[in-house]
């Protein structure tokens, strides 16, 4: 009985993000009736962050505030409904109910990722006891992490749901994304280009590679969004004219995706890589009026500035250029250099959590640290992830057996090209940690040269159809697979049991920031209820700041 609740909890919650994202479509974004739900889905998390950002600013995101968006949310998604004429021959909602149904087996799990209780809830969980507070980050690094998942996630604590369902920002992630790229595929009408057998692999690879939800934390979310905005920019690039539907549907993945990860900035590079093809600085204004999608974004990017500046005092954390000593709050600047060493140092395998090297200021200089990475890192991780996509190739060609080797492609895509390989050597020198942006850069070195080899064959769509379908069957078949050994595997180590119990594991001690410190932040009007000796607190206008 617990379990039944527990997936109808899980689809109405669903719902709810779909009718805030027809809200959007509708208001906001160009919508038709031909738009994809899976796009809608992705608005509709958008929206909801955008949402979270805003009223966090002034109130708490209580019981009362949640059921005001949860009832506001399912009375759009009923208006949506009802804008179809006839259901039965509605694909979209056929696939929607496909990959939902298929990603329960995805959110049923017990051990959550390894930063969930260090700070993942703790974080989520002051959202929904204070409105913003300035200076978190003096307390603890973890709260330095500000992530629109842990915004977007806050809003869904009510009293069925618990601290449950803080799975949903990446499970919807990956069901919409799917949806997207077999909609794509099944109804593909065009001629076969690379970009079509890219989406095939990128749908193999993120239902097969990404399997396990509870490792997603903020990274594999925004590298499926990631992937998106490739196949967008490709698809953008092939056509002479602008498609503005696709170009505001990368505004808006963009703007989302730095907004999950600082560092993800750098992929702002694909906006100006799209906008100077068909525009120029003298044609802004027109640009504005045209895209009028521009003004939510800047207002999103605002508020991820802001916030980043109320935790920590840094517009873009821990970039010392980026970060502020003349507030109150700000963190001192020693912290924030020592935490940029810190991160370097644990992405180039210099520190784990039961190892780290003698000399770290050394161990990153130059490339000192390239023996150890590839001693402790790159065997096996990425070995093995490399073999993993090696393999995926592999099987496309011995199931499509292309005829001839030969490569076409047009020199159109060449400065995406370019821009891709300047990622992956900023990825490698930076930060050469698969989850920090390697995932998706070595699929892709793998995954468009074997497209263009595949489209090199002008394929019949129609002729090769069963195949297509084949690889599809075949990754759902192996996401399902993957996750019934999980749970057996969780089921004889810890004992879980989704038929009695489906929630995962959550302990007191989670909801605190560290274990040792004891600091919880609880709503309260005064600036005394906190245990840390050394921190102080100003109530300005109602508003807490430590300092």
């Amino acid at each position: 009985m617990e379990l039944i609740l527990f997936i109808c909890t899980y689809f109405l919650l669903t719902l709810n993000v779909i009718g805030f994202g027809y809200f959007f479509a509708k208001n906001v974004s160009s919508y038709n009736r031909d738009s994809n739900i899976g796009y809608i889905g992705l608005y509709g998390i958008f929206f909801l962050t955008l949402i979270s950002y805003l009223t966090n600013l002034v109130v708490k995101h209580g019981y009362l505030h949640n059921y005001l968006l949860l009832i506001f949310g399912i009375f759009y998604f009923i208006k949506f409904l009802l804008s179809f004429k006839n259901f039965k021959k509605n694909k979209d909602l056929k696939y929607l109910i496909f990959f939902l149904f298929l990603s329960v087996i995805s959110i049923l799990y017990f051990k959550s990722h390894d930063d969930f209780p260090y700070y993942h809830l703790s974080f989520i969980h002051n959202l929904t006891v204070n409105k913003i507070e300035f200076g978190l980050g003096n307390f603890d690094l973890a709260f330095n992490h500000v992530s629109s998942l842990f915004f977007f996630h806050s809003l869904f604590k009510l009293p069925f749901t618990g601290d449950y369902f803080y799975f949903l920002g990446p499970a919807l992630i990956m069901v919409f994304t799917n949806i997207i790229l077999v909609k794509s595929i099944l109804n593909y009408k065009k001629k076969i280009t690379f970009i079509f057998f890219l989406k095939l692999f990128i749908f193999v690879f993120i239902n097969v590679f990404f399997y396990r939800l509870a490792e997603h934390g903020t990274d594999r979310s925004a590298i499926i969004l990631i992937f998106l905005s490739i196949l967008l920019i490709f698809q953008i690039t092939e056509s002479k004219f602008l498609n503005n539907k696709k170009f505001e549907n990368l505004i808006i993945l963009l703007t989302f995706i730095i907004s999950l990860k600082s560092f993800y900035v750098i992929y702002s590079l694909f906006f100006f890589i799209i906008f100077f093809k068909y525009f120029n600085f003298s044609r802004i204004p027109i640009f504005y009026k045209s895209y009028k999608i521009i003004n939510i974004s800047i207002i999103f990017g605002f508020l991820i500035l802001f916030y980043n500046i109320a935790y920590t005092g840094c517009l873009i954390y821990p970039i010392g250029l980026t970060c502020f000593d003349n507030f109150y709050w700000s963190m001192d600047s020693s912290r924030i250099e020592l935490a940029a060493n810190w991160y370097e140092l644990w992405s180039k395998a210099g520190a784990t959590p039961n190892y780290r090297v003698d000399n770290p200021q050394d161990y990153v200089k130059s490339f000192n640290w390239l023996g150890v990475w590839i001693e402790n890192y790159f065997f096996n991780k990425v070995s093995d992830n490399i073999l993993g996509l090696f393999v995926t190739v592999l099987i496309f060609l011995i199931i499509l057996r292309p005829l001839k080797i030969r490569f076409h492609i047009s020199t159109k895509y060449y400065l995406m090209f370019m821009t891709l390989f300047i990622f992956l050597v900023e990825w490698f020198l930076n930060h050469p940690s698969l989850r920090y942006g390697g995932y998706h850069l070595l699929a892709l070195i793998f995954f468009i040269p074997a497209s263009i080899l595949l489209a090199s064959q002008k394929f019949n769509y129609l002729k090769i159809i069963k195949k297509i379908q084949f690889i599809l069957v075949l990754g759902i078949l192996i996401f399902c697979f993957r996750n019934i050994d999980r749970i057996i595997n969780e089921n004889e180590i810890y004992d879980y049991n989704p038929l009695k119990s489906p929630r995962y594991k959550i302990s007191l001690s989670d909801y605190y920031l560290k274990k040792n410190k004891k600091i919880i932040l609880k709503e309260t009007k005064e600036c005394t209820i906190l245990f840390e000796k050394d921190k102080n607190c100003k109530l300005v206008n109602s508003y807490r700041i430590f300092y």
